[in-house]
């Protein structure tokens, strides 16, 4: 008597295993594209955050009409040490980074900080 597997069990264990994978797949994927946003949303606010302690050190350069805007760039909080190179790596491809800028805007007496790319 010979051992071993038929080849109608070999298939058999091979469409299971493709069926698993087929139901396993999306899940994972979404999750890891879930991710991906979660952490590009945390770079935002730590760029929008340091927009803020700029504009802090930097109130002369804000506006102070309604509605008046101003641009502070990434690349500004960079050079001037509020955020890290570290801190615009794109998560969701990391092969870029975020070079936007953080639009200030002043209304009804508070600044609002807003991320744009």
């Amino acid at each position: 008597m010979k051992k071993g597997f038929t080849l109608i069990e070999l298939l058999a264990v091979i469409a299971i295993l493709a069926l698993i994978a087929m139901i396993v797949f999306p899940a994972i994927n979404s999750a890891i594209k879930t991710a991906g946003e979660d952490a590009y949303n945390n770079q935002v606010k730590i760029i929008e955050n340091a927009a803020k302690e700029w504009g802090l050190a930097n109130v002369e350069k804000l506006p102070d009409v309604v509605g008046d805007t101003y641009n502070v760039t990434v690349t500004t909080l960079i050079d001037e040490g509020y955020i890290s190179d570290e801190d615009v790596k794109d998560p969701r491809d990391t092969t870029k980074e975020l070079t936007g800028k953080v639009i200030i805007t002043y209304e009804s007496n508070q600044y609002t900080y807003r991320y744009s790319e």
